[in-house]
């Protein structure tokens, strides 16, 4: 009966939509205007964090023809989810329910948006793209970034492919859920 309760309340938390999901963001070499956009980016994702459709598309998530992502660890769908849920970087892990950043706004010609290194909290942002992202692109970008923090990678070069690792897809899907919800308030 205990087992049977326990794998019942299990199924019921794995149900449960991300509703307390924060953020705890320091910025390096943001302007006024800049931080507006990533306050508005932040606010954005804790509204895609706290919907039934993002939950629904990161668990029905298929590559190949199976429900997983590329470069998932070994992590099943519902894993990548329940990671994301509780925010634990690999640096600092403490399963906090939060995106715990630091963010540097630098200048480069690169053609690279932004970065992180597994032993640093810190992601570099690209201002040549940032300028003229919206929320949904930074939103894109910072959870991008943000899933590197959890410990997912992806290949280097691009490939078509890359796309289904987990910070190419969930990435994207925050962005465009991003982009409904701020077009639903518009």
């Amino acid at each position: 009966m205990k087992l049977k309760s326990l794998l019942i309340l299990s199924l019921l938390s794995c149900m449960l939509p991300a509703r307390a999901f924060d953020a705890h963001i320091e910025m390096v070499n943001f302007g006024p205007q800049d931080q507006s956009k990533i306050f508005k980016a932040i606010k954005a994702i804790k509204k895609v964090m706290s919907s039934d459709e993002f939950k629904k598309r990161i668990l029905n998530f298929t590559f190949r023809g199976e429900k997983k992502f590329l470069d998932n660890k070994g992590h099943s769908n519902e894993v990548v989810f329940q990671k994301i849920l509780e925010g634990g970087e690999e640096l600092y892990p403490v399963k906090n329910g939060q995106m715990d950043m630091e963010l540097e706004l630098m200048e480069s010609e690169s053609k690279t948006v932004g970065y992180t290194y597994p032993d640093t909290k810190r992601i570099w942002i690209n201002r040549k793209f940032f300028d003229s992202f919206d929320t949904a692109d930074i939103a894109n970008n910072l959870f991008h970034e943000w899933l590197h923090k959890l410990g997912y990678d992806h290949a280097p070069d691009y490939s078509v492919e890359r796309n289904s690792s987990v910070p190419y897809a969930v990435g994207s899907i925050m962005g465009e859920l991003a982009r409904v919800y701020e077009d639903q308030n518009d």
